[in-house]
């Protein structure tokens, strides 16, 4: 019986000295500190099969590179937390999202003389500026 109430007192000690501010965090981290978001530095991307739905981080300041192959047109943006430095190269600009987006060609150049094709595919990538 003695080792029962030493053992029904110790974990009660034991349950009491977890709410201490011993500095040992429990539960989820807070959503406002800014320590636990990565940072997300410069980024190039390739808009290409994979890139449909493609998310990528951006922290404010850092630069965002799209390379398109020859003949396409530069993407189209939408959101305010990109600006555009020059054609297809965008800064972060503020917190919040952006969206790119724009086709490529989906099939090889044409060779003269040979069948081509003209087949177009969208692609959009949205943009987490952090």
């Amino acid at each position: 019986m003695r080792a029962r109430t030493f053992a029904a007192a110790a974990a009660v000690l034991l349950v009491a000295g977890c709410g201490s501010a011993s500095g040992v965090r429990v539960g989820s981290p807070d959503p406002s500190d800014s320590s636990t978001r990565p940072v997300c530095g410069d980024v190039t991307v390739t808009p290409d099969a994979g890139a449909e739905g493609r998310e990528v981080c951006l922290s404010v300041g850092s630069t965002l590179r799209v390379t398109t192959a020859p003949g396409d047109r530069p993407p189209g943006e939408r959101g305010a937390a990109l600006s555009e430095i020059s054609p297809g190269v965008y800064r972060g600009a503020r917190v919040g999202t952006a969206e790119l987006s724009g086709f490529r060609h989906a099939c090889p150049g044409a060779t003269p003389g040979v069948m081509s094709c003209h087949a177009i595919a969208g692609w959009k990538i949205t943009v987490d500026v952090r």
